[in-house]
């Protein structure tokens, strides 16, 4: 039996860890009738038939919910986690350069009001009043239930409450941007850039916000939710397809002029090690990726930096102090530097795992 509920999953919302606890799956699926989000091959939603008022009847039956995050926050967001996704940059023309060309241009603008009404992602027809009204229209007709991204668990309990779906005690957050600035290093004037040019968005944020703030939801031992997780999570994830570095490095040309020694590395944590927790992943691949250049680069003023990193140094913070370093040692003459680094399984100190990752290691050998 098909279930009667909708989650309409807006990018950037917090969505994914509710479609995995939804769906029991160790990661997000597929779009289908009762998950809306975006579709791979043509990057649109699929929710716009929701919200097309000649179909309102056929979904009277159905609780749809969603989520909203401030415009601010979601597309700053956004941004730094589409930013070295070229199927998605290249949807953008001309593509931005920065953080501050992307929230001007004129493509990124009412995303969570175009989402909803199926656009592509940077759809070329900007979102318009008439289209804002649609969407609150259609919210008030079918009642769809609306969260927040800044009021997580209220919104789940409420959720819960309409929907009858039951929340496990403990939730695991299922994705986190891992190489975006905090919003109070964000610059003042892309703030505003963002406010201005995202208009609309605010003005569904803030009615449905009207609407969120008057529901009481009782607050009890007995039904709050822990959620469990941290940036590490999402590690493993993300270094099946980018490199560690990318967290901070502007600099991509030593990326690419290291791109085997990086492939070499990966593959070794990944398939032949088979380790499944962040942390250990960093802390091994900081320490190997330090003597390698070391090895490269003897005795010279980066590698003696790199030594001076602290031991204790929290490794995904040791990744961007390691990135700012190759960025400020690579200018100008230096830029383009010969001297690529090799891989050696001997570089790899395996003392450095933390203990939950010590029996996937394990099986791995024993394989």
């Amino acid at each position: 039996m098909k279930s009667k509920n909708i989650f309409i999953h807006i990018p950037k919302t917090g969505g994914t860890t509710i479609n995995c606890v939804m769906t029991k799956s160790e990661w997000q699926t597929e779009p289908d009738f009762n998950y809306r989000h975006i579709l791979y091959d043509t990057k649109r939603s699929n929710s716009g038939d929701i919200f097309n008022p000649l179909k309102n009847d056929m979904y009277s039956d159905y609780e749809i919910f969603t989520m909203l995050r401030n415009p601010v926050d979601r597309i700053i967001s956004e941004y730094y986690f589409i930013k070295d996704r070229p199927e998605f940059m290249s949807l953008i023309k001309p593509i931005p350069k920065n953080l501050l060309e992307y929230v001007k241009h004129k493509q990124t603008r009412n995303y969570m009001v175009g989402f909803m009404l199926g656009k592509r992602m940077y759809d070329e027809e900007l979102v318009s009043e008439n289209d804002l009204q649609l969407v609150i229209n259609t919210i008030k007709n079918l009642n769809i239930k609306v969260g927040f991204f800044e009021s997580y668990e209220k919104s789940m309990k409420y959720f819960s409450s309409i929907t009858g779906i039951k929340w496990p005690k403990t939730v695991g957050i299922k994705r986190k941007t891992l190489n975006r600035p905090e919003i109070e290093d964000v610059s003042d004037t892309i703030k505003n850039i963002i406010t201005k040019n995202n208009a609309l968005d605010f003005e569904l944020y803030n009615y449905c916000k009207s609407t969120f703030d008057t529901i009481n939801i009782t607050d009890s031992n007995s039904n709050k939710i822990n959620f469990k997780g941290n940036e590490y999570d999402y590690i493993m994830k993300y270094t099946q397809r980018f490199n560690v570095l990318q967290v901070g490095l502007k600099n991509t040309n030593f990326i690419a002029q290291n791109q085997l020694f990086f492939k070499d590395l990966n593959q070794v944590l990944h398939e032949k090690l088979k380790m499944t927790d962040g942390k250990s992943y960093v802390l091994i691949w900081n320490d190997c990726f330090i003597k390698s250049y070391n090895e490269a680069h003897p005795n010279t003023e980066l590698s003696k930096k790199f030594m001076t990193l602290s031991l204790n140094l929290e490794p995904l913070k040791k990744v961007k102090e390691i990135s700012k370093i190759l960025d400020k040692g690579f200018k100008g003459k230096n830029a383009n530097n010969n001297k690529v680094l090799t891989f050696k399984a001997s570089n790899l100190n395996m003392n450095l795992r933390l203990k939950k990752d010590f029996f996937s290691i394990l099986k791995s050998k024993i394989r």
